[in-house]
Formats: C-alpha cells, structure tokens, sequence
C-alpha cells in the first residue's frame, strides 16, 4: 500500500498563518480519508503498488472503466495534499527563492514579485473548490494553473512542483470566507527550498 506522507512539522508550527486545528483536521480527516479510498480502490484491482502513485494518471487504462474514476479522484487528492504539505514550512520565509528556481520564475514572470502577485490573483479566484499549482511542462517551461477538486497537473502532462490548497477546509476555521488573506498569509511561509529542489530534480531528468 501507499504509505502516508509525514509531516516535517507539528500542526502548530504553522500558526499564527495556519491553526493547529485547521492542520490536524485537514491532515487527519482529509489526507487520510483520499489515502484510504485510494488504497482501497487499488487493492480491490489486485493492484501490486509497483510504481510511484504518480504514475497512475498514465496507466489509468490498466483498471475497470467503472473504477477509473475513483481512482483518479483519490489519487489526486493524495498527491495534491501532499505537495500542499511539502509546499510550506514553520519559519517565515526570509530570504531569497534559490537557483536556479529564482531566475527560472524571472525570466517567466518578469520579476518576483510579479509571480507573487499572479499566484495570489489565481488562486483567490478559482471557482469553487480546488488548488492552484506551479508546475512545470514538458519544455520545461514554468506554468501557473488552476484545477478544480482534486484534478491533477500530471493529467495533463505536467508535473507539480508547488500547490496551494483552496478547499475551504485548508482555511475557513482560521480565515472564514477570506480566502486571499489565507493565501497572503500562506504566501509568509512557502518552503521555496523544497519547491526549487522538485524544480531541480525535473531538470536533471532531462
């Protein structure tokens, strides 16, 4: 079975941006949840768990019609969570984005904070609930998307390399229906660190 991702953090670490409650319910009672289904789902196909689940989305074709979609479902709301959880940190960010992630995101965006404020931008305003995500295409250009409920960059050809999680149960205990002021907030402790590493190991396979 797939094994659960282990938080680098104490759900307090990240107050006051993100509450102990809001990270114990969301680790717990959301994470979990699409781990289980997940495994679940996979187990009842005889599945061997004999690659990366991110490499599901491209052998999705191996499983029943009937099942395709609940697999893809969980699948990406275990990815999803798990990058949101690698995406952030307990100390506030304090210096600058590495290399060579910080000229990558220049040259794309113009400046820093031009790319702060376009990630800002989208995700407040995706519709309904779902994530918004720095991916990276198979040029290995930068690319800022949104998806919604738990659609994944790796459907379509992309691969993630950070998300931000827009799903009211990331925020609204802590931030109600002001969904900016969370991302703002979030913005203060994004784990650029971890973000440029991902940004590495996609350039390195190439």
């Amino acid at each position: 079975m797939y094994q659960p991702y282990i938080l680098k953090y104490d759900y307090n670490d990240l107050e006051p941006h993100i509450s102990k409650k809001t990270m114990e319910i969301h680790y717990n009672n959301h994470y979990l949840k699409y781990l289980k289904n997940l495994n679940d789902a996979l187990i009842k196909n005889k599945f061997n768990f004999q690659y990366p689940k991110e490499d599901l989305f491209d052998n999705i074709d191996i499983f029943p019609i009937q099942d395709r979609d609940t697999i893809l479902y969980n699948a990406g709301g275990v990815i999803n969570h798990e990058l949101y959880f690698s995406s952030i940190k307990k100390q506030e960010n304090n210096v600058s984005i590495p290399e060579p992630l910080q000229s990558a995101l220049v040259k794309k965006f113009g400046n820093i904070e031009n790319f702060m404020n376009q990630l800002i931008e989208l995700a407040s305003f995706l519709p309904g609930s779902g994530y918004t995500f720095l991916a990276v295409k198979p040029n290995q250009d930068l690319y800022l998307l949104n998806l919604p409920n738990q659609d994944s960059p790796f459907s379509y050809d992309m691969v993630p390399i950070l998300a931000i999680d827009v799903w009211e149960h990331a925020y609204y205990l802590d931030y109600y229906n002001n969904r900016k002021k969370y991302i703002e907030e979030l913005m203060k402790i994004i784990d650029f660190t971890e973000v440029n590493k991902k940004y590495q190991e996609i350039l390195n396979k190439n």
